[in-house]
């Protein structure tokens, strides 16, 4: 009975939309991405005319992120927020899980993606029971493990000691 009433719903629904409402959706639409460029291009000026001052975009409250967008960050808040703590965790061989999906030999990156992968019919394996034929892909898996978790442990040293410098915390090492 739903299904009949959800349908008649969208018969009506659709009788009520003419062409000229779809026009006047498009053209608005437009109008408001026209603003939004304009903000864009604005922003990128004030951005230029900043570094070409001598100022750095964190200086003027804003925070980089990935090198592409930016964010402004409120003061109050980041000084509120204290970001956890990076450890490094070293990436041991023997203990790590792979997993084959179409054909190519993958690292299990967390455990929480174990179930699923068996869910949807992948084995889990650990280092023993990888096939002979995928031994010589594992070293570049670790490697490559290895090279992302240097990178995100380095962001996360950034973040902390942004906040570490401003609240008189231990500022860490990159590695």
């Amino acid at each position: 009975m739903s299904i009949l009433l959800d349908k008649r719903e969208l018969r009506k629904a659709a009788k009520e939309v003419t062409l000229a409402k779809l026009t006047d959706i498009i053209e608005t639409l437009n109008a408001v991405m026209v603003e939004r460029q304009k903000e864009v291009e604005l922003i990128t000026q004030l951005e230029q005319l900043a570094k070409s001052q001598g100022f750095t975009l964190e200086q003027l409250g804003y925070k980089l992120n990935n090198d592409a967008a930016v964010v402004p960050m409120d003061s109050a808040v980041k000084a509120d927020k204290r970001p956890t703590k990076p450890k490094f965790k070293t990436i041991n061989k023997e203990n790590q899980y792979f997993y084959i999906e179409h054909g190519e030999l993958l690292l299990l990156r967390t455990h929480t993606m174990k179930k699923s992968l068996q869910d949807r019919g992948i084995d889990v394996m650990p280092l023993a029971k990888v096939d002979k034929k995928h031994a010589k892909q594992i070293d570049t898996l670790i490697a490559d493990a290895t090279v992302q978790a240097v990178e995100n442990f380095n962001a996360k040293v950034d973040a902390w000691n942004e906040w570490a410098a401003a609240n008189g915390e231990e500022i860490l090492s990159k590695k």
